[in-house]
């Protein structure tokens, strides 16, 4: 598991490498939740994903060797923006342990 640093601010996008593979997420505050859109080399995957704590972001059919991502939170809060660098993580787990994080902007 590794921890992708997140910033306190309500818009942000990040790069980070899974499996050899480049995915983007841009992570936007709405109305009361935080919503991401993912895209994997270029390729939309989704977007206005609402998210959640605690669960798998990428959807299952786009995953290899068990790699995915997910908000850390305490007590199940939902992810918000203003808890990122305090209380709540993003993180990539892999079941191999070789997966890097390329940055973020």
């Amino acid at each position: 598991m590794k921890v992708i640093p997140l910033k306190a601010i309500p818009n942000q996008r990040l790069s980070v490498n899974l499996d050899g593979a480049n995915w983007t997420l841009t992570i936007k505050a709405g109305r009361h939740a935080m919503y991401l859109d993912i895209e994997r080399e270029s390729e939309v995957i989704a977007v206005g994903m609402r998210a959640v704590a605690n669960t798998p972001i990428i959807p299952y059919r786009y995953l290899t060797d068990g790699t995915n991502l997910a908000f850390i939170t305490e007590n199940d809060d939902l992810p918000w923006y203003e808890s990122f660098d305090r209380t709540q993580s993003l993180i990539i787990w892999s079941d191999d342990g070789l997966t890097t994080n390329t940055g973020g902007d």
